[in-house]
């Protein structure tokens, strides 16, 4: 899934419904265009994470909230304990099913799990129900077998992690967000928060929400979130993601409570 296809998503999943031109309305001003973010809204459509019951009107399907659910929680790991257990999925499909193999294996990386060896994917986390959803979605319950258990013949560590998860590309590349956070992003943001009262823009402040918000949904996507054995003793990504976070949170306690976006924070 696109970063922005999950954005959307996860604005559909703080309201009961959005007209398609209001979703529209709010990309615009970040310089998006309306049929791009129409086919955003048919992708997610298409894989059942949003329904139109009308052709102006989007809504959130279960699907869709269980993603949501899963893809949020996935930070959240880098404050967990890991004991040791390991999560594989061993996929056998065939050439027929390309398409499906190729999304379904899109899918598994997004998830968080990495290539062991050709067909086998393991994770240091319990996706199970992820997995499950995933093999569903894709119609491959004849193809894919999932289990769990310790490896105590193959130790794996920081080195081996990096190579499997390639970790390299993955911190270089919350290096770059930090640098674009730190001298494009923040000093935009802290312009917009100087603003008197009366000529705050609610509008401009929730498009910067959702432009950092969709810069660590494309880290999100990305990482695997490993535990703490398994990366390197200086790894990046959890202060870059402590520090997004922060400031996500921020930008949403600035918006005014009669504006038309706080509603997006509310508790569902």
């Amino acid at each position: 899934m696109l970063s922005i296809d999950k954005q959307i998503l996860f604005l559909l999943s703080r309201a009961d419904r959005m007209e398609t031109q209001q979703i529209i309305s709010i990309y615009e001003r970040r310089n998006y265009t309306a049929p791009y973010i129409r086919n955003a809204l048919s992708r997610l459509k298409k894989e059942g994470y949003a329904d139109s019951p009308s052709r102006s009107a989007y809504l959130i399907t279960e699907a869709g909230r269980r993603f949501i659910r899963s893809i949020n929680l996935k930070p959240q790991r880098y404050r967990e304990a890991w004991d040791g257990t390991w999560e594989l999925v061993m996929a056998e499909i065939p050439e027929a099913l390309r398409k499906q193999r190729d999304r379904f294996r899109a899918d598994l990386l997004q998830i968080g799990f990495g290539l062991l060896y050709s067909s086998v994917y393991l994770s240091p986390w319990p996706y199970r129900e992820e997995v499950r959803e995933c093999i569903r979605r894709h119609g491959l319950e004849s193809f894919v077998t999932v289990f769990s258990g310790r490896m105590p013949e193959k130790d794996l560590g920081p080195q081996e992690a990096a190579d499997i998860w390639r970790l390299d590309k993955l911190e270089s590349n919350y290096r770059g967000k930090m640098i674009w956070y730190e001298t494009d992003f923040q000093p935009r943001l802290e312009k917009a928060l100087a603003a008197a009262p009366n000529e705050s823009d609610p509008l401009g402040l929730f498009t910067l929400y959702l432009e950092l918000g969709e810069a660590i949904s494309e880290l999100n996507l990305e990482d695997p979130m490993l535990p703490a054995a398994l990366l390197p003793a200086d790894w990046a990504g959890r202060r870059v993601q402590d520090e997004f976070t922060l400031c996500l949170q921020r930008i949403a306690d600035t918006i005014p409570s009669a504006s038309p976006y706080a509603s997006f924070f509310k508790s569902n």
